[in-house]
């Protein structure tokens, strides 16, 4: 049999967000959790100095984001979404990458926070490859039940950001994630 040759990755372009991405996110956010974030919570999120967002656009528009806010030492996860038609391009885990890059190089957090749903495998499946655990459980977190007519969410977090063991593991997936050529990462919304 003959090897098949590795597909690219979709050439990104990651930037911060503008108040112009808001209705393209909000599509994202619709197709990928069943209901987006209000205009306002997206203008916070260019507005406020503790919250870090970042956008993926390729030649065909955005294509997903990822958010956090960071407080004190804790750096929490809010979103990451990217369009269901380029999942598995590598997106999600480069806009995971970059937050948590940008996470810590502006502030001294120690740990990392997120939820998700507790059906979105595949998403928990990425936050792993990061060193994400569970944690616990934050019943009817979610304002929208999932097929499951479950609002729970599963609570994952990197306790301690400073270790080496865990800093060698993100420098590890970000060498392997810039080396890849068929990166076929999660590519979830959370």
């Amino acid at each position: 049999m003959t090897p098949q040759p590795a597909t690219p990755l979709t050439p990104r372009t990651l930037r911060a967000l503008t108040e112009g991405d808001i209705a393209a996110l909000q599509v994202i956010d619709d197709a990928a959790h069943g209901q987006a974030w209000s205009q306002r919570t997206f203008t916070d999120e260019v507005e406020r100095s503790d919250r870090l967002h970042l956008v993926a656009e390729t030649d065909s528009g955005i294509v997903g984001h990822a958010s956090a806010w960071i407080d004190g030492s804790s750096c929490r996860i809010t979103n990451v979404a990217v369009a269901p038609d380029h999942h598995g391009s590598g997106h999600a885990t480069s806009l995971l990458l970059a937050l948590i890059h940008q996470a810590l190089a502006s502030t001294k957090v120690a740990n990392l926070q997120l939820e998700v749903r507790p059906a979105n495998r595949r998403a928990q499946r990425m936050y792993g490859r990061f060193g994400f655990v569970p944690v616990g459980i934050e019943r009817n977190f979610y304002d929208r039940s999932d097929d499951q007519g479950n609002k729970d969410a599963v609570i994952m977090a990197v306790v301690d950001v400073c270790t080496d063991v865990w800093r060698e593991r993100l420098s590890a997936l970000q060498d392997e994630h810039d080396l890849s050529t068929n990166n076929t990462d999660a590519g979830a919304a959370a």
